[in-house]
């Protein structure tokens, strides 16, 4: 099986192997400018591969390291870079087995291109272009499209790692696009400038809509050559249990003096093949949501958009081996509670409820949480009150609390 990494993947004006089609667009300008335009393709049809994709990102976004692959590579589907095979060396595409291609420069770093498409279960295609320039100065990212067959438009769509934040302050980060069966990763990869600490890897894994973060490493690793490969990072700690799941947390960032600890969230299917799957990382510095809470019942949040804030106490649900309540404290004040549910465990819904003050106790009888919340006197000072809820986040009742 061949397979590659596409390491650092850039783009730079001038130099490029053949002539280009177009004139090349300065890479800050896309860079800038690839999230506010869809681009039109022309009748490429379900499952486009990556050459045609890539031809049609390249003809609004016309670029040296595209140019380079699309002149190499002409019609043909399979192109080495292997110069014994009579190639440049700096090429290489494969539309046949894993829809990637990319463009070395080779020593001087110059420039390197890279493109992949990935098939969503929607029936989709996702693509993604990673590009870097060294000269004259050093700018690397990667631009994310969906493919609508029925359209055939490919519309930008928000980076996979949006809210990622390095392990330690300023690392040197590069992006990897990686090439194999199983092995669909975008791997963020994280160095010291002064060796001062080990080169990490944090992978972002496809799952067959979208990348999802899947863990860190101090090494890279092709899953599918391991036979019981488990994503689960090294060092993860079992958190809760229920009949369906065992529920882990593990530090996606440790905590500074300027952030709390980020965690990463994990269940692991008690069934057969017992799969693991990441659930979301903890973000510290959500957005509050108070505010949209004012009738009192819980709202809908989203785990993989940094909604969930803190993973400090997870609790199972008694009567529902698929629901696990979580709570934490990210602001140094209110306690904030959700209800994550793992009925779906392909695409898991979260709650989050009004109260302030964390959880009490389930009424396993009545199958409702209590949860608890301040108020305010109008003579002054705060009391405490217990809030009672249905296991779906509607309100029902509360009472003061007697503290004495």
């Amino acid at each position: 099986m061949r397979k590659t990494l596409f390491i650092s993947l850039a783009l730079l004006l001038a130099c490029c192997a053949g002539a280009p089609k177009s004139e090349v667009v300065n890479i800050a300008t896309i860079r800038d400018g690839w999230r506010g335009k869809t681009i039109e393709t022309k009748n490429l049809g379900a499952h486009p591969n990556v050459m045609q994709l890539l031809r049609a990102f390249n003809e609004v976004w016309p670029s040296a390291g595209a140019d380079s692959i699309i002149t190499e590579a002409g019609d043909r589907l399979f192109v080495s870079n292997d110069v014994t095979e009579g190639g440049s060396g700096k090429v290489f595409v494969d539309c046949e087995d894993f829809n990637v291609a990319s463009y070395d420069h080779g020593d001087t770093g110059d420039q390197r291109t890279g493109a992949r498409t990935y098939s969503r279960e929607n029936g989709h295609t996702l693509f993604a272009i990673l590009l870097e320039q060294v000269n004259p100065e050093e700018i690397e990212f990667c631009c994310f499209y969906d493919y609508d067959p029925a359209t055939g438009l490919l519309t930008p769509e928000a980076e996979p790692y949006a809210d990622f934040k390095p392990q330690h302050e300023k690392s040197i980060l590069t992006y990897w696009v990686t090439e194999g069966g199983y092995d669909q990763d975008i791997i963020i990869v994280e160095t010291s400038p002064d060796d001062s600490y080990q080169t990490l890897y944090h992978h972002f894994t496809f799952d067959g809509m979208k990348h999802v973060f899947s863990g860190s490493s101090n090494e890279y690793i092709y899953p599918e050559y391991e036979e019981d490969y488990d994503p689960l990072p090294e060092g993860a700690t079992l958190r809760a249990e229920s009949d369906h799941y065992w529920f882990y947390t593990s530090v996606a960032r440790p905590a500074s003096d300027e952030d709390p600890e980020v965690l990463a969230l994990w269940i692991k299917d008690k069934g057969e093949a017992e799969e693991t799957r990441w659930i979301c990382t903890t973000v510290a510095t959500s957005e509050p949501k108070w505010a949209l809470m004012k009738d009192g019942n819980a709202i809908p949040v989203t785990i993989d958009s940094g909604d969930i804030a803190c993973a400090e106490n997870i609790i199972p649900v008694p009567w529902n081996a698929d629901m696990f309540y979580v709570d934490g404290c990210p602001d140094g004040r209110n306690i904030w509670s959700y209800i994550l549910d793992a009925s779906d465990p392909y695409d898991i819904k979260a709650i989050q409820f009004p109260s302030t003050e964390g959880f009490l106790s389930f009424d396993t009888e009545n199958k409702r949480i209590h949860l608890g919340a301040y108020h305010y006197r109008e003579e002054g000072g705060r009391y405490s009150v217990d809030q009672t809820y249905t296991i779906d986040g509607r309100f029902i009742e509360e009472h003061e609390i007697d503290n004495e």
